[in-house]
C-alpha cells in the first residue's frame, strides 16, 4: 500500500473516530435528558367513560325519528358491520336485533380471520379465478381485521403434520402461495418443521410415522366479542342499535317498503320504524323476512315454508382442555376421512377442534350439536394424538348454520332447499321489487368488505337527500382497540397487582377498557369475586357477604370471569340476559358448559339487582340460559345436568 493510501485511510479513520466519540459526550454529558421514547408512546390508562345510551333511551330515540335513513334488520356480523359502514358515512342508522348481538351464526364460527387454504387448493386444481378472488379477498380482509380489532384477533401458526414424504414440497408450495397472494399484508412467512421440532412444541402428536411439518400463519379472534364491539362502535358513531326487538311486519306504501312494525320483546310494547332504505341482514333467516316481503301486508306465512335463498349446513365444534394440543399453534388437517378440512385451535386457554358439514333442510332456532357429530370430531382428533380421546372431556360443544347463499331467481320451479343450483361462491346482494335489500352468504373474515358493498348498493339505489361519504371502515380502530399494545396486559398486572391469567383475559377480551372492568374490580372485595361462585354451594353472592376477611377470589376457580366484569357488561355493553354474559359477552359457555351453568345462579341474583326484573322474568330467563347451555355437549357421563333443572 503506498504511503499517500496510508496516509489517508489513517486520517479517514481519525475523522470517523473523533466524530463518533463527539457525538457519545454530547449525548451522554451535554444534551438534556429526555423522557424515554416508549414511555411517550402510552397513554394514561382509562379509568372513566361515560355509559353509552342507555336501552331506554335508545327505544325513545327510535320513537322519537319519524324517519331514518337506512334500517338495519339483524345484529350478527354483517348487520352490525353495516350499521357501522353507514352511520360513519353520515346516515341516520337504526338497527333491531330479535335476539342477542352475535345470538346465532356470528358466535359459532371457527374462530378464525382466514383467507381459507382450501379454496387456494380449489383455486389450483380448478383453475378457478372467482375461488382464487375469494381468497384474496378475505387475506385483504384479515389484514384489516387484525389492524381495526388489535385486542381481539392476534396471529397464530398452524401447523400440518405430514405423513409422507411427497406430501412434505405439495404443502409447502401451497403455504407459501398463500403467503404471495397475501402479498403486503403477509402475517409472516411459512416454514418446515423437522419431525424432532414438531415433537418437542406438540409432544401430544403421534410422531410414528411423521416425516415433518408445514407451518403457515392465519388469524385467531374473538367472534362474540367483535360483533358486540362492532355494535357499541356503530352507537358511538351516531346510530340506534337495539337488541331484543323483533320485526313483526314490513310496511309498505304503494308496494314500496317504508318501514316496519317492532316489538320490544322486553315490555312487549310495539311501534312504527320508518326508513328510506332497509337492508336484510338476518343470516340464515333471511328467507323469513324475504316472504314477509312477498306478502302485500308484509306478514309472514302462516306455515313455515322451505328456504330459498338460504342453503343451511350445520358446522359442529367442541371445547377440550388445554392439554390437547400446543397453547402457541393450531393443527390442520387437510382432509379427514369424509374430505373435510379439520381445524384444532387454541382458543382462550382451551382447544377448539371443529368443523363438521351437515345439510339441512330447515333452519332451527337454536342448532344443536348431536352425539354423533361430536364423536365424529373426537374421532379424526384422535388420528393425531399418542393419548386416548374421551368423550367426557368434552368442555362444551356447539352447532353453527352456515348460511351459503343462493340466487333464488336462478333456481327453477319445483327445485327444493336442497338444490344447489345458484349456489354463489361468496356472497350475495339482491334488491326486490319493494326496495329490500338482503344481504347473504359470505363468511366472518370478510364481514367489513360485505358491509361496505352493501352501503354502496343503497347509496346507488335510494335517494337520502344528502351527499354520503365513502366508506371509511376499514381505518375505523373497533372499541377497545384504541392505545392498545401487545403488552397491555403487563400495564394491567403493573397497575392493578392482579394475576397473569385476569391480566390477560381481559387484555385480550376489553384492550384499553379492561382499566375499566378492574376500576370496579378494585371498588369492593365483591366485585373481586367470580361469577362461578354459586358452583361452590357455600352461599348467595350479595353485596353484603364478600368483605376483607373473605379469602374467596376468582383464583378459586377455574375461569377469570368476576362480577366486576358482569357489572361492565350491563353498563357498557348491553347484557340484558344471563346467556347474553355467560355464552357472547363472556365466553364461558362455550370454553366450560359445565362452570357456566354452575354460575347461572349467581349471574341471575346480580343482573335481577342491577336492572329490576321480577320474578317472573327472573323464573323466565333462569330457565332459558339452563336449558341452552345444558345442550352445550355436556356429557351425561360426567355432569348430571338435571341438578340445575328449574322447578
Amino acid at each position: 500500500m503506498s504511503r499517500f493510501l496510508k496516509s489517508t485511510l489513517f486520517k479517514s479513520l481519525a475523522a470517523t473516530g473523533g466524530a463518533v466519540g463527539a457525538t457519545v459526550i454530547y449525548l451522554d454529558f451535554i444534551k438534556q435528558p429526555t423522557e424515554h421514547q416508549y414511555a411517550k408512546s402510552y397513554k394514561p390508562l382509562m379509568t372513566s367513560l361515560d355509559a353509552p345510551p342507555s336501552r331506554s333511551e335508545l327505544l325513545k330515540k327510535v320513537q322519537n325519528t319519524a324517519n331514518f335513513d337506512v334500517l338495519v334488520v339483524g345484529g350478527g356480523a354483517t348487520g352490525t358491520g353495516t350499521a357501522l359502514d353507514a352511520a360513519s358515512r353520515g346516515l341516520n342508522v337504526c338497527l333491531l336485533e330479535k335476539k342477542d348481538f352475535a345470538s346465532g351464526t356470528s358466535s359459532k364460527s371457527t374462530k378464525m380471520a382466514h383467507g381459507g387454504v382450501r379454496y387456494l387448493e380449489k383455486a389450483i386444481f380448478q383453475l378457478s379465478k372467482d375461488q382464487l378472488d375469494l381468497v384474496i379477498e378475505a387475506l385483504n380482509e384479515r389484514g384489516n381485521m387484525l389492524r381495526t380489532a388489535p385486542h381481539l384477533c392476534s396471529v397464530l401458526p398452524i401447523m400440518i403434520p405430514v405423513y409422507k414424504w411427497w406430501q412434505v414440497p405439495y404443502f409447502f408450495i401451497g403455504c407459501k402461495m398463500y403467503d404471495w397472494f397475501a402479498g403486503y399484508q403477509n402475517l409472516r412467512s411459512s416454514t418446515i418443521f423437522s419431525k424432532e421440532t414438531t415433537s418437542a412444541l406438540a409432544p401430544m402428536l403421534d410422531s410414528s410415522n411423521l416425516k415433518a411439518a408445514c407451518v403457515y400463519h392465519d388469524g385467531s379472534f374473538n367472534d362474540a366479542r367483535m360483533n358486540s364491539s362492532l355494535a357499541i362502535t356503530a352507537i358511538n358513531h351516531g346510530a340506534t342499535v337495539l337488541n331484543y326487538v323483533e320485526v313483526k311486519q314490513l310496511i309498505k306504501e304503494n308496494g314500496k317498503l317504508v318501514g316496519v312494525l317492532a316489538k320490544d320483546r322486553e315490555t312487549g310494547d310495539e311501534f312504527v320504524v320508518k326508513a328510506t332504505a332497509t337492508v336484510n341482514a338476518t343470516g340464515p333467516w333471511a328467507d323469513k323476512l324475504l316472504e314477509m316481503d312477498q306478502d302485500p301486508q308484509g306478514l309472514p306465512p302462516k306455515t313455515e315454508q322451505s328456504p330459498k335463498m338460504i342453503v343451511p349446513s350445520s358446522g359442529v365444534h367442541v371445547v377440550l382442555p388445554e392439554y390437547y394440543g400446543p397453547s402457541t399453534l393450531g393443527l390442520l388437517d387437510p382432509s379427514t376421512s369424509d374430505g373435510r378440512v379439520m381445524f384444532f385451535l387454541p382458543w382462550q386457554g382451551k382447544v377448539l377442534a371443529g368443523t363438521t358439514d351437515n345439510a339441512l333442510k330447515k333452519v332451527p332456532e337454536n342448532p344443536v350439536p348431536t352425539e354423533e357429530e361430536i364423536k365424529d370430531i373426537l374421532n379424526e382428533l384422535q388420528k393425531y394424538l399418542v393419548f386416548p380421546v374421551h368423550r367426557e372431556d368434552v368442555l362444551s360443544a356447539w352447532s353453527g348454520i352456515r348460511p351459503l347463499a343462493r340466487d333464488p331467481s336462478k333456481l327453477p320451479k319445483g327445485k327444493d332447499a336442497g338444490s344447489t343450483q345458484g349456489l354463489v361462491r361468496s356472497h350475495l346482494i339482491t334488491k326486490s321489487d319493494s326496495g329490500l335489500v338482503t344481504i347473504s352468504g359470505g363468511k366472518w373474515t370478510t364481514y367489513r368488505e360485505m358491509a361496505q358493498e352493501t352501503v354502496d348498493t343503497l347509496v346507488k339505489n335510494f335517494d337520502f337527500g344528502k351527499k354520503v361519504g365513502p366508506c371509511k371502515t376499514n381505518e375505523i380502530v373497533l372499541i377497545g382497540g384504541e392505545d392498545f399494545s401487545k403488552n397491555f396486559s403487563a400495564r394491567l398486572i403493573h397497575e392493578y397487582k392482579i394475576p397473569l391469567k385476569l391480566a390477560e383475559h381481559l387484555s385480550h377480551n376489553y384492550g384499553s377498557r379492561a382499566s375499566l372492568i378492574l376500576e370496579l374490580y378494585a371498588e369492593s372485595d365483591y366485585n373481586k369475586l367470580p361469577v362461578t361462585l354459586a358452583a361452590s354451594g357455600t352461599f348467595t353472592p350479595s353485596e353484603e357477604s364478600a368483605s376483607a376477611g373473605n379469602n374467596l377470589s376468582y383464583q378459586s376457580f377455574d375461569e377469570p370471569f368476576t362480577i366486576a366484569e358482569l357489572k361492565y357488561s350491563i353498563k357498557y355493553e348491553y347484557a340484558r340476559t344471563p346467556l347474553d354474559f355467560l355464552a357472547r359477552r363472556t365466553r364461558l359457555a362455550f370454553l366450560n358448559a359445565r362452570e357456566a351453568l354452575g354460575a347461572v345462579d349467581g349471574v341471575v341474583e346480580i343482573m335481577k339487582r342491577e336492572l329490576g326484573w321480577d320474578d317472573e322474568t327472573t323464573k323466565k330467563l333462569t330457565a332459558e340460559a339452563v336449558d341452552y347451555i345444558s345442550h352445550m355437549g355436556i356429557s351425561s357421563e360426567k355432569f348430571d345436568v338435571s341438578d340445575f333443572v328449574i322447578q
